[in-house]
């Protein structure tokens, strides 16, 4: 393997070390980008660092006392294997000089898994959400699966030309303006009727089933098995599709964005007989309880083992967040029809930018 560099990878203002070679580093540049950042350390000695956790990428399995092989299953792609130091708090990928698609997704899960904790560990408030900004209104989406959050948010790309911060797991915090929101180069899966819809105004989309180069895309997993959908061609479907952020930006000419402002926060859900989106704003009693249910209370399910490497986290700021965000910021109830969608955005915007914060 080539020779190895010493950088510093950022988010937000979390960071981790990272050690690899210059051509896995400039890879890892271009799928993290815009969100994660790196930087040269200024020495490569691990202890002027030793606070930060680090992630290394190596021909070979690591060596020596502490080092563990992790192995993560999924149905819907390969095993995933690392090596993990927790006395270092340390994860080694072994790879290529120059690595393949599913190596170089590897060091990225590892470097964003990490900073995922840290952002949690220091008290951040986690969201099971998306963020978007639209006319200058940021507006997230937050709800459990097929709530119809992802399809708010394409919507809002393609319909209100808003900017993409995040799909699935943004992260809210505070700046002297007020709550701001950032996201993570979190891969979005789309599932292929919603984005089969969003293709019925907006036939573009429909490039994606070929163009996207995440490797789960190819891999005969459970949304190739499973999951498929036939088209009313006859043409079998994977039941979804593992987007890059940079490649929702070209298929839908948003730009992408690593933060944006917390003006309001949607609720949606699908009924199918719903013939017109409507928008219902919420107590401050509803809505809080209706946010209960939709914080991570972990930096992230992924890699599990890394919630023992950081035992204290703030909960005393993450409930200060939760009960600013409450008071300041208006909830909106989405009910919503899947062949709709573009109306149902029309009807966010309006009510995010008409909306009055809450003193």
């Amino acid at each position: 393997m080539t020779e190895d560099v010493h950088v510093i990878a950022s988010m937000d203002t979390v960071a981790v070390r990272l050690r690899a070679p210059r051509a896995v580093v400039g890879e890892l540049d271009r799928l993290a980008a815009p969100y994660i950042t790196t930087t040269a350390a200024e020495t490569t000695h691990e202890e002027t660092y030793e606070e930060l956790p680090s992630v290394l990428f190596t021909s070979e399995p690591p060596e020596g006392d502490g080092w563990e092989r992790v192995v993560n299953s999924s149905e819907y792609e390969p095993d995933r294997v690392v090596w993990a130091d927790r006395t270092r708090r340390s994860v080694a990928v072994v790879g290529d000089p120059v690595p393949t698609a599913w190596q170089s997704q590897q060091l990225l899960r590892s470097v964003r898994h990490l900073l995922r904790w840290q952002a949690y560990a220091r008290g951040d408030l986690l969201l099971h959400g998306g963020l978007v900004s639209a006319q200058g209104a940021g507006i997230v989406f937050t709800g459990g699966k097929r709530s119809g959050k992802t399809s708010s948010i394409l919507s809002s790309l393609l319909h209100a030309k808003a900017d993409f911060v995040s799909n699935d797991d943004v992260a809210l915090t505070e700046s002297a303006g007020g709550l701001v929101g950032y996201g993570t180069p979190r891969t979005v899966n789309i599932r292929t009727d919603s984005l089969l819809a969003l293709a019925e105004t907006a036939p573009g989309m429909k490039e994606l089933l070929r163009d996207c180069a995440h490797p789960t895309n190819g891999y005969r997993g459970r949304h190739r098995t499973l999951e498929t959908l036939t088209t009313d061609s006859g043409t079998e479907l994977p039941g979804s599709l593992w987007v890059r952020c940079a490649e929702l930006a070209r298929a839908t000419g948003c730009s992408l964005s690593p933060r944006g402002t917390v003006d309001a926060v949607v609720l949606p859900k699908f009924d199918g007989a719903t013939q017109e989106p409507r928008i219902e704003p919420l107590t401050p009693e509803e809505a809080g309880a209706a946010l209960q249910e939709h914080i991570e209370w972990q930096g992230t399910k992924y890699d599990p083992f890394l919630a023992e490497w950081f035992p204290e986290t703030d909960a005393g700021r993450r409930q200060r967040l939760v009960e600013r965000l409450v008071a300041e910021v208006p909830f909106l109830a989405l009910t919503q029809n899947m062949h709709g969608l573009g109306a149902a955005t029309d009807l966010v915007v309006a009510a995010a930018l008409g909306a009055p914060a809450r003193p």
